[in-house]
């Protein structure tokens, strides 16, 4: 369930900067990192994780990432202020995906917490990509993946994506990686557009090491139904169209996963009416509304950063339909 007529090869080269937006543009004086840090950076090895440590700040318990001054709605619809660098080559290759890019905030304090996202049925790095310097210009890194053969099912996919999953973390003890030594022990999210959002919905229903899942027109008949989605432990944040056709993500594939996950997981479903199968690869989808959204839930549950949890109570403009456990 994805864009036809896809090249399977990915853009971008190694080192090569990303334009993080206007908002990166600010004064090389502005405080970036004008929030409270979670974390002690100096005091970690090479190779090793900075040593994550809190004040309560931003969480109850002191086990969250805080990043940045107190967060407003404008700032979730925008990219962020940090400067934003891409590379795809040096990681670890897998014989379940093609390649991958990876995008990394390059001036933000680390340590940092990553996400993983694969898309979906003939889809490749590019119909995702618009996702890597939104997240990353906000301290998230972000790596998108293309499958060896575009062509590969819900199944297979979810294989290429616990593969890059784990390379990802590889990445923080890769001798000469941009991210070495930078990111989180535990801090590792997973997503998917179409195919690629039924293979987020297979991980997270097997692995308690994946903190948040996000699908986006999320595919999963073919692998099972909502029956896949039954035992899902990660926090998951899914995004649906109204006017998806049901070969594809509609048929309320994405209400059925929504009902299946657990009541005790914290969940979203935002479907938005008159939304197709293609309006979520990018943040800026429905006023910049889908990026709103997708942040918040990233900083809530993937950093800990209970600043952001207001922003996901609140039901999102042009909703056909809306569900939330989340208080």
């Amino acid at each position: 369930a994805g864009r036809q007529g896809k090249d399977a090869s990915s853009s971008g080269s190694q080192g090569s900067r990303v334009d993080a937006g206007t908002s990166a543009e600010s004064d090389a004086g502005a405080a970036r990192d004008a929030g409270p840090q979670k974390s002690d950076a100096g005091s970690a090895d090479a190779g090793q994780s900075p040593v994550e440590m809190g004040d309560g700040t931003c969480c109850d318990d002191g086990n969250c990432l805080c990043r940045g001054p107190e967060p407003t709605a404008e700032l979730l619809k925008k990219n962020g202020s940090y400067k934003v660098a891409d590379y795809d080559s040096g990681f670890k290759d897998g014989p379940t995906y093609l390649g991958a890019k990876v995008w990394y905030p390059s001036d933000a304090t680390a340590p940092f917490s990553a996400i993983v996202l694969c898309p979906g049925l003939t889809g490749v790095i590019r119909d995702l990509a618009p996702w890597g310097p939104f997240l990353a210009s906000h301290g998230i890194v972000t790596m998108v993946i293309d499958t060896n053969n575009p062509n590969v099912d819900v199944a297979e996919r979810a294989v290429a994506l616990m593969e890059a999953f784990e390379a990802l973390k590889a990445e923080n003890t890769r001798d000469g990686s941009p991210l070495q030594g930078k990111l989180t022990k535990d801090r590792y999210g997973m997503g998917g557009w179409s195919m690629g959002g039924g293979a987020t919905w297979i991980n997270t229903s097997k692995s308690a090491d994946i903190k948040t899942g996000m699908t986006l027109a999320g595919h999963n008949t073919t692998a099972g139904g909502a029956s896949i989605a039954n035992k899902v432990m990660a926090p998951t944040i899914i995004f649906a169209g109204s006017a998806d056709p049901g070969i594809l993500g509609g048929s309320m594939q994405s209400q059925n996963a929504y009902k299946a996950i657990p009541a005790t997981t914290p969940k979203l479903l935002y479907e938005v009416s008159g939304g197709g199968h293609w309006d979520y690869n990018t943040p800026v989808t429905n006023m910049n509304m889908i990026g709103y959204y997708g942040l918040a839930f990233q900083k809530t549950f993937l950093e800990g950063d209970e600043r952001y949890r207001k922003f996901l109570l609140d039901k999102g403009p042009n909703a056909s339909d809306w569900q939330s456990n989340i208080e």
